[in-house]
């Protein structure tokens, strides 16, 4: 069994890749498959040294789509995939539609199973472009939403009207006209994972902004509010990859000079979800990592990322009304975040003696669904 994975991000996004790296993962446990990555000279995260799963193909950042649709469909020759999986796209990074919209053909004319994986119940369409979002659903076989039916997608479609850009019954309404296509896994964990700890507590507070090169200021109010906590819980700051020299140096300025002896400020690690499952209290943005500290029942603090003036984002909103109303996390507005506000919260969510939310474990097998699902498919097309 062999498969092709097209992953298109821009430099910086962290959780596409990461999240793709553990759906492959999944794929190749089972043996007999090898996956072939392409992937945009563009995306920095994760190394293209983390595939083990078979050749790693980059595409060129200076060519013109019709150039680059070339070497997609070249590639897909080579490979001689029987599946062809799409990162987020049809669902998002429409920039990469022209490039993509050939080789599709060529999927289709060749007989391929073709697959999209998508990290949760939102897409980046406005009203205008959504005939062309259900136009390009047409070539494929399945949209898998990693995400279980009945949690994200009431959350994103009450949220999406802060982006200005489409209805919630429109939102909801494109996966009702999809649902024949659709299959929700559930959340996708790394696959040597933690196991769930039996309570709420931990031995340090978790601070952490996975969103590209945005929320710095998280990281500067977490430093700034040490000395503000009733705790004496040391702190771990883990601010990403994107992370600049110029900011990291500032910061660590900022723990040496208030002293900050038990402050320990780390760029990355590949050991995250271990520190997750550590901690007494999580945070950060509400990106997919709010999934993770869910799965582990850790205490939250979230301060969603709204995107920019024009360019909304709703889905970390939503994420945090969800894990408000499921697990008691705090949200904080980043636009009003100080470190009083923040050192305050810490604090009482480090007092909250609830216990938390007792999520059912089929929750978080969506690697394995996934796998299962496309192997299933395969064999039963005869391709396995």
């Amino acid at each position: 069994m062999k498969g092709l994975f097209y992953h298109f991000s821009p430099a910086g996004d962290i959780g596409h890749g990461v999240h793709l790296f553990r759906l492959a993962e999944s794929l190749a446990a089972a043996g007999g498959t090898e996956l072939t990555l392409l992937r945009d000279a563009g995306v920095s995260y994760p190394p293209a040294s983390a595939w083990k799963y078979g050749p790693v193909l980059t595409l060129p950042e200076n060519l013109s789509p019709a150039a680059r649709s070339r070497k997609i469909i070249s590639a897909l020759r080579a490979a001689r995939p029987d599946f062809l999986v799409t990162a987020f796209f049809p669902f998002g990074r429409t920039g990469c539609a022209a490039e993509l919209e050939p080789a599709l053909r060529e999927a289709r004319r060749r007989g391929l199973k073709i697959y999209s994986t998508v990290p949760m119940p939102y897409f980046s369409h406005n009203a205008r472009a959504l005939p062309e979002l259900l136009r390009f659903s047409k070539f494929y076989d399945r949209i898998f939403i990693n995400s279980p039916l009945g949690y994200d997608l009431r959350y994103m479609a009450a949220a999406v009207p802060f982006e200005k850009r489409v209805s919630a019954a429109a939102f909801a309404g494109v996966f009702k006209k999809l649902k024949n296509k659709l299959c929700f896994t559930g959340y996708v964990m790394p696959k040597d994972r933690p196991r769930r700890p039996s309570g709420r507590g931990g031995k340090f507070i978790l601070v952490h902004r996975f969103c590209g090169p945005t929320s710095p200021n998280i990281v500067t109010s977490a430093i700034l509010a040490k000395k503000l906590l009733k705790t004496r819980l040391p702190m771990v700051i883990v601010s990403g990859p994107s992370s600049t020299s110029g900011e990291m140096r500032s910061w660590r300025r900022l723990i040496r000079g208030g002293g900050l002896k038990d402050v320990r400020l780390l760029k990355e690690t590949p050991a995250f979800f271990e520190l997750l499952s550590r901690c007494a209290v999580s945070v950060g943005t509400a990106g997919g990592t709010v999934y993770e500290a869910l799965y582990l029942n850790r205490k939250s603090v979230l301060i969603p990322f709204k995107g920019f003036p024009g360019a909304e984002r709703s889905d970390q909103l939503a994420r945090a009304a969800m894990l408000r109303d499921l697990a008691g996390a705090a949200v904080l507005d980043y636009d009003a975040l100080t470190p009083a506000a923040l050192a305050g919260a810490v604090d009482a969510a480090l007092d909250d003696r609830s216990p938390g939310f007792a999520a059912p474990q089929e929750l978080f097998d969506g690697a394995g669904v996934f796998s299962s699902v496309v192997r299933r498919d395969l064999e039963g097309a005869g391709l396995a």
